[in-house]
């Protein structure tokens, strides 16, 4: 109610024609309302959106402020190690907006180049059936240096995933296919996925795809220009 009561003392800046001495200040508003649709209409609207960016402002603001710090550990980098910005990601190789982002980060490497640098850790969630197998196989390759190669080809063959993809990837990527078969079904396998799954849930992580921009969460696949607003935001506090 203050809400609306606000919005309709607007009102009357844009319709001078009225004036409070003409008539009680109720039946003023009820005029204004009456003539001037189209005016209330606009008004509310403006109201409405300053009301909404204000919001979302706010809640960037929170969420630069609200930063956490992941353990890096063993998880495969991509790019220069001692780049500005690392961009860490909690994601699924079945999950469709993970794809999504992948594809987000791979532009943003092709922008800042060496000043960011990748990080993968997996996130299988429980409803689809081959994302902790394709995490598994995928963390084999990796056991052969052939991680992000073998990532990369799991994301462009989304479609497909499934064994008789995990076997050609290996085969086309000349691995070891013994070593593969038998890293993929090993404990320890089974260990890096669950213990990345844990980093992951403690930083707030509850769907995918996840990011940590320099321990800012960024929850969902965004956009290149919202990563870009985050690390332009980065660089301004670090000028201060």
């Amino acid at each position: 109610m203050k809400r609306i009561f606000s919005v309709l003392l607007a009102c009357l800046l844009f319709v001078p024609c009225v004036h409070a001495e003409d008539a009680g200040f109720e039946s003023l508003i009820l005029d204004v309302i009456k003539k001037n649709p189209q005016v209330i209409k606009e008004v509310l609207e403006k109201y409405e959106k300053e009301a909404a960016e204000k919001s979302k402002d706010d809640e960037f603001q929170k969420l630069l402020a609200d930063r956490v710090e992941i353990e890096i550990g063993d998880s495969p980098i991509r790019g220069d190690k001692k780049a500005e910005y690392t961009v860490i990601a909690f994601s699924d190789f079945q999950c469709p907006f993970c794809k999504r982002g992948d594809d987000t980060i791979k532009e943003l490497q092709k922008k800042y180049d060496k000043k960011l640098r990748y990080v993968f850790k997996h996130f299988p969630l429980g409803f689809h059936p081959e994302a902790a197998p394709a995490s598994k196989a995928t963390w084999a390759a990796g056991k052969q240096g052939k991680f992000y190669e073998y990532h990369d080809k799991l994301f462009e063959n989304q479609a497909k995933i499934g064994e008789e993809l995990y076997v050609q990837i290996a085969k086309d990527l000349n691995l070891n296919l013994d070593k593969f078969n038998k890293d993929r079904a090993s404990e320890d396998a089974e260990k890096q996925i669950k213990a990345d799954m844990e980093v992951g849930q403690k930083a707030g992580i509850q769907g995918t795809p996840g990011f940590i921009v320099n321990g800012v969460k960024i929850f969902g696949a965004y956009p290149v220009d919202y990563f870009e607003k985050v690390i332009t935001s980065l660089e301004t506090t670090a000028k201060k």
